[in-house]
């Protein structure tokens, strides 16, 4: 590699003059603008700036014609990232617009917007209006703006070129795929190991004991599934497993043959040998026999040869016997050993135990790869067959797909589609990623008639966990070589920050072979991550604390000069020392003695505690941090980049009160959840509820309520009560973090009720929400509250990137985690940039595989201090200590990030020796200083505040807007939004009781009228419809399994006992005619055209709900009393959900389940009760816009529709009253003059013909 020289142009800003064509790379250190330079990137494409000279036809610095938002493809890596580059880009359009549209004179652009001034001066005055009008269309263009993340327009790109891919036009993409391959590899524990026979299954369960062992172990290598395998350093070979099983196997019989045979020459001389070995005891070696003239020891020796001879012990677990072996057997020089056969036979046995021994530990890697390569195949299969796709599928397939036999034609298509790339935060591709882009641009060609822009920081590459490759990085750099640029003023942080930065990575770049990111050549020199120092931009505002300019870098030197300290240690005191200077801080900002100073005469704003973040590693030491923050009352947040609300302690907590709720008579699940502390009792309330048998039947009975309240009402009514019986809210914010855990609980028990829909029963839930706790996912984000805001930010340096923060706390910087086996696998690369993982189990095994390991993490562990220390816009505070790991006696701190950057590699003993180093800095930088971290605990003194307060809010309907959603339930609640579902319009509609009084009386138990009332019955009896007409209303009325299934249902709501009249109920509906007795009406059983659930939305234009209201009175049971619909003006859409549509004898029927409870008996369904009941609840204005639904489709569907002929009317059906003689069916049909007038009314009056 070479080191790759700028060649951005230092008397144009490169927003302006990067050339617009071929591929480029731009260089973006932190806080220089990259997404301002992408946005302004994006105006010149659309405006065709530095187009070809019209006269010369020569190529200048833009592409070859100007853009529209379709043909700009623009790709990062996080959907937030890529809607703030579209509202950026968006924003930048129409700020430019607006220059374009200036008048005559001085606009001030020059001076509030230099680069914009400079952009429009390029252009004529005459083509002024022209370019506006460009910039205004690509602005209302934006919705339609390739700006994605590359994972969405992989897929976008796949289903569009489906043909091309040879890929499905239609794939489910599946978020979570560890439930997949977990079965794929309970599938290859089946497949591969049941098969074998003891032997070999018993080799098997000694290296992984379960499936679930083996899926712990193979995580990580099918995260990585396009890297290779190697073990010792070398690429893994491919062997057939169950060859080297049987080898394996055969050896050890030859292995216990042999020890058979030395125990049989043991015991032909056994009293010869003891003679022997008290003769050759002075000789011995003293090194291989430790304790040799120590006649005890000596004893043992002999003690453990006989118990050895006599079969009491094998010889792999003895300790002296197999030093006997002729190879073992060291003795001073010109000692003869005596001639037993034992020795050789014991040096038979000590051969092949080596052989052996390395065999196995070849094996579980051979196993890992096998069993990786099946795994991968099995879930690809899977998906394949399921019409699915992983994330990584998208990426993958793409690149498949372009490398495949119509790789050329797709390439040119995806040029054509997109003739300009931008892709951001370039420096956290993958292979796979850059594979993609690559042969869509052919990024070495340099090919002029398209652009591929590559934008990043190398320096800032810290995601290698998640698959991201600085490598790849390096090899599209030596590929656009020499088309560099920078990006190299930083706008961010103060001139003493960016000053101080400079210092430490400049001194690194001149000073150390390996140079500041250690990429560099050591004997060539050469360098292609070279550190640039960044100008300044500077800032208007000056940081004060302790009524003192404050340094842009301090250093706390934690411990003693002479004496290193460990890492619990190190933790405990940079934290005190952390929190004491915060505190100090905040106190001091009461009386304006810390806080910001404006130079340009702004009044002076005190210190808060949300311009401080404390940016940490993981949650070990942010649990440091906070822990010392509240010690001093001081209020923090935790901001993770795994921020899953799975991974609190209250969803630990959570799942514990469910398992209680589900097994209230298990005593060892209920003190669980008692004693969880989310719960809050004492000690002695625990201990009374363990002597007290009453206390506790009671807390049992008041548990299983809560399960009866699960059963009847969902988990979330359940949890919430449980919460106000004991009082949690009341308890949490009491507590320092006592909101943000009440948050947690609260988002923890709305996830338990979504998640329970599509579960059954109460153990699926408490399965898969301890699935999620073991393995958090972010899907689940941690709400975020408002007075998070408002807190000391604790921020993970992973999530940290990219943000900025007044003041950053870095007081665990020296901590380094050395790969050493226990965790993780080692992953690295070779010279050629090929990566590897290797499978060996520890260093002795694989010495140059984890040296190369752990110099590549030390190197992101660089890029990772570099995106810390440049976070802050005005001071920087570092704790440094002689941190030791282990038993060491000198500090190891030169394996951190900070280590290497203050000693390029050498070992820092000491305090002192860090001291030392740090002066180095501190006297060419007067920005940088030190002082010791002091043990004096500061309280933070919590300043008395009178908040101004805001007028109360009064509750009230959602504002009217001009144009919404309407449908009946909205219309019925005073246009509240339309549910999205069918069950929330159940749910709507039948969550009150009728209000007209009916017939009082006990309801016959075992009969429909005595089934349970509520939306969640409601819903549930709705259901039971719905899934009948799925299956075929015919084939469910022949089918008893189908009856059972409903019934099994019905069970598992605890509602057992209602299981016979559902039954009976089931039977009636299907068998019933839908009339009253002596009318003809459809049967379920015999309809042949239906369809359940159907949605239909049609245009409302201005129509008054009061004008509605008077029509349907005055035409469905006049003279009857009904409820008036509130006002409002219908704009927009009508929204609905049939229950079912179903023709009949030519004839179409509106029908509309109800299970509204009427009464206890049939008596209590006559038509005048049902009349009475549906225009209480309004069901009258329902049927007719679901009429008027029906009527506006059969006018365009059937070419001779007729309204009297086609129509057969709207029904109600209240379930419970089927047995009636009215059957529980309420018909309408209204005359054709009534549905044509509604008709114009939802149409405006005057619009004759509007669509569904």
């Amino acid at each position: 590699m070479t080191t790759l020289p700028s060649t951005e142009s230092s008397s144009t800003p490169l927003a302006l003059g990067l050339p617009l064509r071929g591929s480029q790379l731009i260089e973006a250190s932190a806080g220089t603008g990259k997404t301002f330079t992408i946005a302004l990137l994006y105006v010149r494409l659309v405006l065709g700036h530095g187009q070809p000279d019209d006269d010369s036809h020569s190529f200048t610095n833009g592409f070859t014609m100007p853009l529209v938002p379709p043909d700009i493809l623009v790709v990062t890596f996080t959907e937030a990232a890529s809607q703030e580059l579209k509202d950026r880009i968006r924003a930048r359009l129409v700020q430019a617009a607006e220059a374009f549209r200036a008048t005559e004179g001085d606009d001030g652009l020059h001076q509030n917007d230099p680069l914009l001034a400079q952009l429009r001066d390029d252009y004529p005055r005459a083509h002024w209006p022209l370019c506006a009008r460009r910039l205004e269309v690509a602005a209302e263009w934006m919705d339609d703006a390739a700006i994605s993340t590359i994972h969405s327009w992989a897929q976008r790109m796949l289903k569009e070129h489906a043909f091309d891919s040879g890929k499905l036009f239609h794939q489910e993409i599946v978020k979570d795929l560890s439930s997949l391959t977990q079965e794929a590899v309970f599938d290859y524990w089946r497949t591969r190991i049941y098969p074998m026979d003891a032997p070999m299954a018993g080799v098997m369960m000694e290296l992984f004991a379960s499936p679930i062992a083996l899926h712990g172990a193979l995580r990580t290598l099918l995260q990585r599934h396009d890297v290779q395998l190697c073990f010792a350093g070398a690429p893994l070979p491919k062997k057939d497993l169950e060859v080297q099983l049987r080898g394996l196997l055969t050896d050890r019989e030859a292995l216990n043959e042999a020890e058979d045979k030395a125990r049989h020459a043991y015991c032909q001389d056994a009293e010869a040998i003891h003679q022997a070995l008290h003769t050759l005891r002075p000789k011995l070696n003293g090194k291989r026999f430790t304790g040799k003239n120590d006649d005890a020891t000596f004893a043992i020796w002999l003690e453990e040869l006989d118990a050895w001879g006599q079969g009491k012990r094998c010889l792999a677990a003895c300790k002296f016997v197999p030093k006997l072996a002729t190879s073992q057997l060291l003795v001073n020089k010109g000692t003869t050993l005596p001639p037993f056969e034992i020795h050789e036979a014991l040096e038979a046995w000590h051969e092949l135990s080596t052989s052996l021994h390395t065999q196995a530990k070849e094996l579980k890697p051979l196993v890992l790869a096998d069993a990786r390569e099946w795994v991968s195949n099995r879930v690809n299969k899977q998906l394949s067959q399921r019409a699915e796709m992983g994330f990584d599928g998208m990426i993958q397939g793409l690149a498949d797909a372009l490398s495949g036999k119509g790789g050329d034609a797709l390439a040119h298509r995806l040029r054509t589609q997109f003739p300009v790339a931008m892709i951001d935060e370039f420096q956290d591709t993958d292979p796979a990623q850059y594979r993609i882009f690559d042969a869509i641009y052919q990024v070495q060609e340099n090919d002029p008639s398209s652009a591929l822009i590559l934008i990043g920081d190398p320096k800032q590459a810290i995601y290698g966990f998640r698959g991201g490759d600085i490598y790849t990085y390096l090899k599209a750099r030596a590929a656009t070589y020499p088309r560099h640029h920078t990006l190299a003023t930083n706008f961010r942080s103060s001139t003493n920050v960016v000053a101080s930065v400079n210092q430490l990575f400049r001194h690194a770049e001149t000073t150390f072979t390996r140079k500041a990111f250690r990429f560099a050549n050591e004997t060539t020199q050469e360098n292609p991550m070279p550190f640039t120092p960044a100008g300044a931009n500077g800032r208007k505002e000056a940081l004060v604390l302790n009524s003192k300019p404050a340094a842009a870098l301090t250093a706390w030197w934690v411990g003693e000069d002479d004496e290193p300290v460990n890492k619990k240690r190190y933790l405990a005191q940079a934290a005190r020392h952390c929190a004491n200077q915060i505190a100090s801080w905040l106190n001091d900002a009461a009386s304006n003695a810390s806080g910001f100073e404006n130079t340009t005469g702004q009044a002076f704003r005190p210190l808060q505690a949300s311009d401080i973040a404390i940016l940490v590693r993981d949650r070990i030491e942010a649990a440091a941090i906070r822990s010392a923050l509240s010690e001093r009352q001081l209020a923090s947040v935790y901001l993770s980049d795994r921020d899953s609300v799975f991974a609190t302690p209250e969803a630990k907590d959570c799942w514990r009160w469910l398992k209680a709720i589900a097994h209230p008579e298990s005593v060892s699940t209920l003190r669980a959840a008692l004693a969880t502390p989310t719960l809050g009792m004492s000690l002695a309330q625990l201990d009374e509820l363990h002597h007290n048998e009453l206390a506790w039947e009671a807390t049992q009975e008041r548990f299983a309520e809560y399960r009866a309240r699960w059963h009847r009402q969902g988990v979330l009514p359940a949890l919430r009560q449980l919460m106000h019986d004991y009082r949690v809210p009341e308890q949490l914010l009491a507590k320092p973090q006592g909101e943000r855990c009440l948050t947690n609980l609260l988002h923890l028990a709305e996830w338990a009720q979504q998640a329970s829909d599509t579960l059954d029963g109460d153990q699926a839930l408490i399965r898969v929400l301890g699935e999620h706790i073991q393995d958090p996912k972010r899907d689940e984000q941690i709400l975020r509250l408002e007075s998070d805001a408002d807190l000391i930010q604790v921020v993970t340096i992973f999530k940290s990137k990219g943000l900025e923060y007044p003041i950053v706390a870095l007081p665990f910087i020296a901590t380094f985690k050395e790969i050493s086996g226990k965790w993780g696998t080692p992953l690295f690369h070779d010279e050629s940039g090929n990566a590897f993982l290797e499978l060996a189990n520890s260093k002795d095994e694989a010495k140059e595989g984890f040296e190369a390991a752990n110099d590549e993490r030390l190197s992101e562990d660089m890029r990772l201090l570099y995106v810390a220390l440049t976070r802050a816009r005005h001071a920087t505070f570092i704790g440094l200590a002689a941190l030791k790991h282990g038993r060491s006696k000198q500090a190891q701190i030169d394996k951190s990030g900070i280590g290497y950057l203050l000693g390029g590699g050498k070992v820092l003993p000491d305090l002192g020796s860090i001291k030392s180093a740090w002066q180095v800095h501190s006297e060419a930088c007067l920005h940088i200083t030190s002082h010791p971290a002091t043990s004096e605990e500061v309280s933070y003194q919590v300043q008395a505040t009178n908040p101004e307060l805001k007028t109360a809010r009064t509750p009230s309907h959602p504002a009217f807007t001009p144009w919404w959603i309407a449908s009946y339930s909205a219309l019925q609640q005073k246009g509240v939004n339309a549910p999205e579902t069918p069950q929330a319009e159940i749910e709507t509609e039948e969550h009150q009781p009728i209000r007209t009084a009916f017939i009082q009386g006990t309801p016959e138990v075992g009969s429909l009228h005595a089934f349970p009332k509520g939306p969640n019955p409601g819903t549930f009896l709705h259901g039971v419809l719905e899934t009948l007409a799925n299956e075929g209303f015919d084939n469910a009325s022949r089918d008893p399994e189908l009856t059972q299934r409903m019934l099994q249902r019905c069970a598992q709501r605890g509602w057992e006992a209602h299981a016979p009249a559902l039954k009976a109920g089931i039977t009636a509906w299907l068998h019933t005619p839908l009339a009253a007795e002596g009318e003809e009406g459809p049967v379920l059983a015999s309809l042949t055209h239906y369809r359940a659930e159907p949605d239909f939305w049609f245009a409302t234009v201005n129509a008054k709900t009061p004008v509605l209201d008077k029509l349907v009175k005055e035409t469905l049971f006049p003279g009857e009393p009904r409820p008036a619909l509130g006002f409002q003006q219908l704009n927009g859409l009508m929204k609905g959900f049939i229950d079912l549509l179903a023709e009949h004898n030519g004839q179409y029927y509106v029908i509309d389940w109800k299970s509204n409870w009427l009464g206890p008996s049939e008596v209590a369904y006559t038509q005048d009760a049902l009349a009475r009941a549906a225009l209480d609840k309004r069901y009258d204005m329902q049927l007719c816009i679901y009429l008027l639904a029906l009527h506006r489709h059969l006018r365009q569907t059937l070419p001779d529709y007729d309204y009297d002929h086609h129509i057969g009317g709207a029904m109600l059906v209240f379930l419970r009253g089927i047995q009636a003689p009215s059957r529980g069916v309420l018909r309408v049909k209204p005359p054709l003059a009534f549905i044509e007038r509604l008709d114009d009314l939802m149409a405006g009056e005057n619009h004759k013909e509007v669509a569904v």
